[in-house]
């Protein structure tokens, strides 16, 4: 149903306050995700007497904590389903070559890792070329400071409506907003602008195109194109991102870092020290001599004192073992917490064995299982947009599509292939091998068609008699004529 112009006016601005209330949060995790802390523990006095120093210093684990998990998911293909056991879904190849053609295997790393550091990210499905005959998808990841969607009200999952605004480099803002059943555009100019325009357009949001058409275009999908990638989803609660909770560890860890430096330009090095020693004096004044020269300390050069009773030592070096300590701990908490290996924590890794490595990685395994579930279904949910875009129905409302990912587990070689001869003496059949080898559906597609090619390869060797191993001569075909023997 149509939506009135005043209505649609009102969604928008109800949606922009409410992405309006999110800036200040994702700012400040994604400037924590990007190094950029205050010294939150630091005292008054050391900010005022090195708050200079540090002011662009961070020793950053959120990055860490947040590309760990990210760098683990990856979407390499989706079935969809029949609903008949007797059928098995294969991967989709058309799925594939539309998640091709929109950079997605590459794109899709981008949007988990915006996930894991603002909360949410999201993925707009749209055509690529309005004009063209037949409509093609076009898949693009959106920014979390640019987009809302909205849901039906008892509903985490029924898209109501989403917005989309940005700044234009020509003075405007620009918006639009995303219904079931169509798409509203809008314009108004930007505050931070020099340009000097007319009060019409100053006064808020305006229609943007010239042509009425421009300004509101049907929805053929009947569905809100704009999906949310909620990180750790809650009931009631908002999504969080993945280092919100190590914030404060982190602050803390920034505080030892600072002083384990000042401490090392300050104490580190051993003070020298002297006692009954007999300044030199001024012939003509009779008044001591004090100097600095004299104390300055090089290769070349050694200290002197004519009274039998001069000492001479330095005191010991400030020992940073307890700023080392206290930063190890507060590392051993951000794994902890974040359930990231401590593997990620340290500076070498030496004489681990891949059993250990594997029980290390436990919990980062178990929590981006957890993320491939709910991930997965906001995946499928992009992909069936992009069928509806190409008019493909059937596939558009499946309720049967899957997400497939790669293994989110680490396994040596030697490991994995133990456990894939395993199952193959369970009976798992090879497609499904490869896939839990690690393959893309579209290597497993081209390693058939390699094995084929090899049978066959075989089977002519076998019946014209080439030796085994022999691969460099042209085998004839099997229907060819017999050669005659020479005489």
């Amino acid at each position: 149903m149509p939506v009135p112009a005043q209505e649609a006016l009102r969604i928008t601005r109800v949606l922009e306050q409410k992405l309006d209330e999110r800036q200040k949060n994702i700012a400040v995790w994604d400037d924590y995700y990007g190094g950029k802390h205050n010294l939150g523990f630091a005292s008054p006095r050391f900010k005022a007497a090195f708050g200079g120093l540090f002011g662009t210093f961070a020793d950053n684990w959120c990055e860490v904590v947040c590309d760990a998990p990210a760098e683990r998911l990856t979407p390499v293909g989706f079935r969809f389903g029949t609903g008949d056991d007797k059928e098995p879904a294969e991967a989709d190849k058309d799925a594939q070559r539309i998640w091709q053609a929109s950079s997605m295997d590459a794109w899709a790393k981008v949007a988990h890792t915006e996930a894991m550091v603002k909360s949410r990210a999201f993925v707009l499905v749209w055509v690529e070329d309005p004009d063209a005959e037949q409509s093609e998808p076009e898949i693009t990841v959106e920014d979390a400071t640019q987009c809302i969607v909205a849901y039906e009200p008892g509903s985490r999952r029924r898209r109501k409506a989403a917005l989309k605004r940005w700044d234009g480099e020509d003075g405007f803002t620009y918006a639009t907003l995303y219904l079931p059943d169509e798409i509203w555009k809008w314009r108004r100019f930007s505050l931070s602008s020099s340009l000097a325009l007319p009060a019409s357009l100053t006064a808020g949001w305006q229609p943007r195109g010239d042509a009425p058409n421009q300004q509101r275009i049907p929805n053929p999908l009947g569905r809100v194109s704009m999906v949310e990638l909620r990180n750790r989803p809650r009931l009631v609660s908002d999504p969080t991102p993945e280092h919100k909770g190590v914030m404060p560890l982190q602050n803390a860890v920034n505080k030892l870092v600072a002083d384990l430096m000042v401490a090392a330009e300050a104490g580190a090095f051993p003070a020298r020290w002297g006692t009954g020693i007999d300044l030199p004096k001024d012939p003509i004044t009779g008044q001591e001599i004090d100097d600095p020269e004299l104390w300055r300390l090089a290769v070349n050069k050694m200290l002197r004192a004519s009274n039998p009773a001069a000492k001479f030592g330095n005191f010991a070096a400030a020992d940073l073992s307890n700023f080392v300590a206290g930063i190890e701990l507060l590392t051993g908490h951000i794994a902890a917490m974040s359930r990231t290996p401590a593997t990620y924590f340290m500076g070498k890794v030496q004489n681990i064995a891949a059993d250990t490595m594997t029980a290390a990685e436990t919990g980062l395994v178990a929590k981006c299982g957890d993320k491939t579930t709910f991930l997965g279904e906001d995946w499928e949910e992009v992909m069936r947009l992009a069928f509806l875009v190409k008019g493909d129905t059937k596939r558009g409302n499946n309720p049967l599509a899957e997400t497939i990912w790669a293994n989110v587990a680490y396994r040596s070689e030697a490991q994995l292939m133990d456990a894939l001869a395993k199952k193959k003496t369970l009976g798992v059949p090879w497609r499904q091998l490869m896939e839990d080898a690690g393959y893309t559906p579209t290597q497993i597609d081209r390693m058939e068609v390699m094995l084929e090619q090899d049978s066959a390869r075989a089977a002519r060797a076998l019946a014209f008699g080439v030796p085994e191993g022999d691969t460099t001569g042209d085998v004839p075909p099997a229907d060819a004529a017999p050669v005659p023997e020479a005489a």
